[in-house]
């Protein structure tokens, strides 16, 4: 029985006939493979369609041409992707805040001696300095005024003695003591200096 129809092939729409592909063509197209670097699936398509006589595959979907289509997509937040260091700093995760205490700010100077006044006297009272205190003070700072003075003469008392000591011939005994001495008022004067400076 011969088949009806000269403009249809054999097997009607839904059953084309199939190609005869020459020994020569597989080869060619096995070294087209290994050449472009497909992947298994790929090859596997390729192969069957060889085998069983279908036409080739028209188009091939490599991975690289559908990463090329897939456009550049910002990254969100909450994404587990990695991020560039210079996105994450024009992102403002760097920036601090600056600290506002949401609670009012405590004296704790004032506080100790509140806490000291409790212990004390069983009760928050406020204590005043006593005159004998202010007394010293204010003597402590006059003080301080002539204490560079008494500086000055105990240096001179230190150098005289010294003097005394090398005319009874004992000087070299006690020369590095007295030195010493002498420096340590040196210092002491320049501290008061500048503390009167200040």
């Amino acid at each position: 029985m011969e088949w009806p129809s000269k403009n249809i092939p054999f097997g009607g729409i839904l059953h084309p006939a199939r190609a005869n592909y020459s020994p020569e063509t597989h080869q060619f197209i096995k070294v087209l493979m290994e050449e472009s670097k497909l992947s298994m699936m790929q090859r596997k398509s390729i192969n069957y369609s060889l085998r069983n006589g279908q036409p080739l595959p028209t188009s091939i979907n490599s991975s690289r041409q559908k990463r090329s289509q897939i456009p550049e997509v910002t990254i969100r937040p909450g994404s587990s992707r990695r991020r560039s260091r210079n996105d994450i700093i024009s992102s403002g995760a760097y920036e601090r805040e600056p600290f506002r205490p949401t609670y009012p700010v405590i004296d704790r100077e004032k506080e100790k001696v509140k806490l000291a006044n409790k212990m004390a006297y069983n009760r928050d009272i406020e204590v005043k300095k006593s005159r004998v205190i202010k007394k010293i003070e204010i003597d402590g700072v006059k003080e301080q005024g002539n204490r560079f003075d008494q500086l000055i003469e105990e240096i001179k008392e230190r150098e005289q003695w010294l003097k005394e000591m090398e005319q009874i011939g004992h000087a070299e005994k006690y020369r590095l003591i007295i030195q010493q001495q002498i420096q340590n008022k040196v210092r002491e004067m320049q501290k008061l200096k500048s503390a009167g400076d200040n």
